[in-house]
């Protein structure tokens, strides 16, 4: 399918790069250090890090292992001392993340293709935003997005840096996957018609079904859906989803097969011929 386009929208996790494997393996050596350090048994660790991230309603909620029982138990509940003790566990988490952490093959030269070609890139996250904006720094994602979209969060007023906040474009609360508006008001941010946009995500339910309700043409990141069942499941052992969460998740899957993208992409390369070259620029820059 092919027809002008002057504007790239972009869901960021498991579909620029694989956010589950580098977040599970990272937050599982966390675990093991943790563990070693309180000198308790793993699983333990688990389920008390779900707890607090079940709390928080965050999977990737910041210092989440300083809050764990375990901890509080051991150290008298004074916050330095649980700090200082679990530093070298978030050392840890930070020296996996960094390791595992990588853009999917032809990402960065298809986003030049397509800066070159004088498209707008944007990305849009409902993710927490610190973790994100870390994300695309650490992978130079910034020279080729203009901005990051993404619904008012509260840890945005402190979390975020001076210098990000302009990059920074916060939507409406309401606007979280799979409302269409969102897609709607980002093109009109940009001032640039749905019919000159591509959306590209992983997850059929929430991306896919997000634009075609949108009347944006899809394009589904179907290679950010080939991770390792294994860390999958241990994934579901510590997230902040609960088991009506994971079963109601289970259920939206089987009824994504219904949800039929305008293009499936077995990499993120395969975008290129959609990608037309337009003359005139937009409404931000």
């Amino acid at each position: 399918m092919t027809r002008d386009s002057r504007l790239l929208v972009l869901d960021l996790d498991n579909t620029l790069y694989d956010w589950v494997g580098s977040f599970v393996p990272a937050a599982y050596a966390m675990i093991e250090k943790a563990s070693e350090i309180l000198q308790i048994d793993q699983q333990r660790v688990i389920a008390e890090l779900q707890a607090v991230n079940q709390r928080h309603g965050d999977t990737e909620h910041p210092g989440a292992i300083l809050e764990i029982e375990s901890a509080h138990l051991k150290f008298g509940g004074n916050p330095e001392k649980i700090a200082e003790s679990l530093r070298p566990a978030l050392v840890r988490f930070e020296q996996v993340n960094n390791h595992h952490l990588r853009l999917y093959p032809s990402v960065e030269e298809t986003l030049s293709r397509a800066k070159a070609k004088n498209i707008l890139i944007v990305a849009y996250t409902d993710a927490r935003v610190s973790a994100s904006l870390s994300r695309v720094n650490k992978l130079g994602l910034r020279k080729y997005l203009a901005r990051l979209f993404t619904p008012d969060q509260k840890e945005r007023r402190h979390a975020v840096a001076d210098q990000d906040m302009d990059f920074l474009n916060v939507l409406p609360q309401s606007e979280r996957k799979p409302n269409p508006a969102t897609l709607l008001d980002i093109c009109g941010r940009c001032g640039i018609s749905r019919d000159e946009a591509i959306y590209v995500g992983d997850s059929l339910t929430r991306d896919i079904f997000m634009a075609r309700e949108a009347g944006v043409l899809s394009a589904w990141a179907s290679y950010g859906t080939r991770y390792d069942p294994l860390l999958w499941e241990k994934l579901v052992a510590i997230t902040h989803w609960t088991d009506e969460d994971v079963r109601k998740e289970a259920q939206v899957r089987e009824r994504a097969a219904a949800v039929k993208p305008d293009i499936v992409l077995g990499s993120f390369g395969d975008l290129d011929p959609a990608l037309r070259p337009v003359a005139t620029g937009s409404a931000i820059s």
